[in-house]
């Protein structure tokens, strides 16, 4: 993440994550976009400085975000059917530059005993609502399916893997990649 610079949090929720971006740089200027209306008024209501760290209501599927130096979305990709996902990073494409950093951090589906807790434990926040969307089905993508998502979305990213955590959470960094032909995605 730049330490200088317009960072948008897409999905923002609450807005801790863009909190802790605004907080951890005092030159960074923070967007959080979110969808649900009531976790906007909740970080709106947390921040004084609104000059530096401002929250918008916004559809990240249907909306591109404004043009910026960074993009990071948190948890919030698996809420999605998988054709919106890519269009959520075509759309984090469109508003970067060439180079331009995307962070993810998602959970992938795979055949273990973490992706079972991972579901389950979606399954209860959801239920509870403290989490809209996925009522129905989660969108888990393998971290094969991911990967190519962003390049055909016009990144290339590195899969950094968080092991200690007890779900299937992996951070995707991700570059725009310059126009041309595409260099590929990888994993670990």
């Amino acid at each position: 993440m730049p330490r200088n610079g317009f960072i948008v949090d897409l999905g923002c929720g609450h807005g801790l994550f863009a909190c802790l971006l605004r907080e951890a740089s005092a030159t960074r200027r923070v967007l959080g976009i979110d969808l649900d209306p009531r976790k906007i008024d909740v970080a709106r209501s947390a921040v004084r400085d609104t000059q530096w760290l401002r929250f918008e209501v916004g559809d990240i599927v249907r909306d591109p975000p404004p043009r910026c130096d960074a993009i990071t979305i948190v948890d919030v990709l698996y809420l999605l059917p998988f054709e919106d996902q890519e269009r959520v990073l075509r759309n984090a494409a469109s508003a970067l530059g060439e180079g331009g950093p995307l962070v993810v951090k998602a959970q992938e589906r795979r055949a273990d005993a973490r992706y079972a807790l991972t579901y389950a434990q979606e399954m209860i926040t959801v239920s509870l609502g403290f989490t809209r969307g996925g009522r129905e089905r989660f969108y888990f993508p393998s971290r094969e399916e991911a990967l190519a998502m962003f390049d055909r979305a016009g990144f290339v990213a590195e899969v950094e893997e968080m092991p200690r955590r007890p779900y299937t959470d992996v951070v995707y960094l991700a570059r725009k990649a310059p126009a041309g032909p595409k260099t590929g995605s990888r994993g670990p």
